[in-house]
């Protein structure tokens, strides 16, 4: 570490070793000292990666101490979970690492959100959606973001630290079936995106994350204007490649309309 970078903000990342901060890390590394923490930390050799239970209270304020930011993206992704699954692996992880933020006084906090929240407006009469519209979410997966954007909303009114939530779309994986191609974000706009909401400081954001995509399905006006996101990929680029359907996800895609 450059004697510069050595004096650059800590941003702490929860799920450090997972797929969207393996996708973002390269861009971090280039503006912030980093700590990423993850439960599996011990069978891996990452730079200022540390073991920790992000959902254990006392753990996750000893990781979040010194932060100048936090990106939480520990979670399960699956949109098969129960709510009980959910509930233990997002929304409680949330909720421990927002009052371990509080405890150490951390100014910006980053959550990852997902499209799954607004999910039943993925229909061609709501395209691109808003944003602003009131939540819709698809699946007990979606519905746990929809608490996570709620627990961030009241973490900021608490506590006056800028929270920015991301509702995801298709990150760290290629775009190999049509219906992702309205949902896709590049990682190199995931990158971009993370930075840009680390940098932004408006009191509370929730915002569609996705590429600059030809098949406009979600609306990523606020992502440019508030946070400054400029995104230089497009999906269209890799429709040729992209084949049908493989099989039923949740209601975030209507079979008659996913596509």
């Amino acid at each position: 570490m450059d004697a510069e970078l050595s004096k650059a903000p800590l941003v702490v990342v929860t799920g450090g070793l997972g797929r969207v901060a393996t996708v973002v890390l390269p861009w971090l590394r280039k503006h912030f000292r980093v700590r990423l923490v993850d439960s599996a930390a011990a069978a891996r050799r990452v730079e200022g990666l540390v073991q920790a239970d992000i959902g254990d209270p006392d753990e996750a304020r000893q990781v979040l101490a010194g932060a100048d930011a936090v990106l939480h993206l520990a979670g399960n992704s699956s949109p098969w979970q129960t709510w009980d699954s959910v509930y233990a692996a997002n929304v409680w992880t949330t909720q421990v690492t927002l009052e371990a933020a509080a405890a150490n006084g951390v100014p910006k906090v980053v959550l990852a959100s997902s499209l799954h929240a607004a999910g039943e407006y993925n229909r061609p009469e709501y395209r691109p959606v808003d944003p602003r519209l009131d939540p819709r979410p698809c699946c007990p997966y979606g519905l746990g973001k929809v608490v996570l954007e709620a627990l961030g909303r009241m973490h900021a009114e608490r506590t006056g630290a800028s929270v920015t939530c991301l509702r995801l779309g298709l990150t760290g994986w290629p775009a190999a079936e049509r219906r992702y191609l309205g949902q896709w974000l590049s990682d190199d706009d995931a990158g971009r995106l993370t930075l840009a909401a680390l940098g932004a400081r408006e009191r509370f954001g929730v915002h569609f994350g996705v590429s600059a995509n030809t098949r406009n399905h979600w609306d990523i006006t606020s992502a440019r204007h508030e946070l400054g996101y400029r995104p230089e990929d497009d999906s269209e680029a890799l429709a040729d490649r992209a084949g049908p359907s493989s099989g039923p996800v949740c209601r975030l895609f209507d079979p008659e309309t996913s596509e």
